[in-house]
């Protein structure tokens, strides 16, 4: 009989721990009426390249919703960059959060004329005629900083929008000083960090810290707690990154919200 009662406060316990915010904003329902073009409509191949204006500009003829990714620079700066490092996308390699914005504004991406946008040049870009998925990126924890600086410049914003992140420390950030912005939390493998962390990611007992609005998880790793979780509270799912016509329908299978690559998926 205590054994029973052990595992049912147990139970009790890791279900707090993975419960979303209960009451929604309003706007979730219309984000997920959105397909989400990942990092912007962006196609190396045709020389447009990820987290680009160009990007950007073409997801917004089509009418997709904008899934791209923001670093701090040194000088506090939001730069729209997916890699913690400038590498891959730029061929220098060091993270932008090391650099100031005068080192990193003419660096050309992918090989293009195209350059590393602002921020603020995205939103003058977009201007709300879709809805945008901003990931906020953490570096060497700097979570606060990053967090305070998006919530700084979405103020000024006259469009939908909505913050995600890995770390659940930011997403937490906006739990507790931003309430009234629509939050999620990315989740699935996040072995680069430790097997603790990647079972706590797994498995959504972050949650208690992020409380997010919708879970952005890896179509590729479902497992028992992302049903157990969609079970209980019916939470929105976002899937990423939706880049063939099979994994399209995981999503529409699973009555997600797809970020997606390739205009054609």
């Amino acid at each position: 009989m205590i054994v029973i009662w052990i595992l049912l406060a147990l139970s009790a316990v890791w279900i707090f721990m993975m419960a979303p915010r209960l009451h929604r904003p309003p706007l979730l329902k219309k984000l997920q009426t959105y397909r989400f073009a990942h990092r912007g409509l962006h196609d190396i191949e045709k020389g447009v390249p990820e987290n680009s204006l160009m990007a950007f500009r073409l997801a917004v003829e089509q009418g997709f919703g904008i899934e791209l990714d923001v670093h701090l620079s040194k000088d506090g700066k939001l730069v729209v960059e997916h890699d913690d490092s400038l590498l891959r996308t730029c061929g220098i390699d060091r993270p932008i959060e090391d650099c100031s914005w005068s080192e990193i504004q003419d660096l050309r991406l992918e090989g293009t004329e195209e350059t590393l946008p602002l921020l603020e040049e995205v939103f003058k870009l977009v201007q709300g005629k879709v809805p945008l998925l901003i990931e906020a990126k953490v570096f060497g924890g700097n979570y606060n900083a990053v967090s305070a600086a998006l919530y700084q410049a979405i103020q000024g914003y006259d469009g939908d929008l909505c913050i995600e992140s890995f770390d659940p420390r930011a997403v937490g950030w906006f739990a507790k000083n931003a309430p009234e912005i629509v939050r999620g939390q990315l989740s699935g493998h996040h072995l680069k960090q430790s097997k603790h962390i990647d079972f706590a990611m797994r498995h959504l007992l972050v949650h208690c810290i992020s409380r997010p609005d919708f879970l952005a998880y890896d179509y590729q790793k479902f497992g028992w707690a992302y049903h157990l979780f969609r079970a209980l509270f019916g939470a929105p799912i976002f899937l990423w990154t939706i880049r063939t016509k099979e994994a399209k329908a995981i999503a529409e299978k699973q009555r997600a919200t797809p970020i997606f690559e390739k205009q054609g998926v």
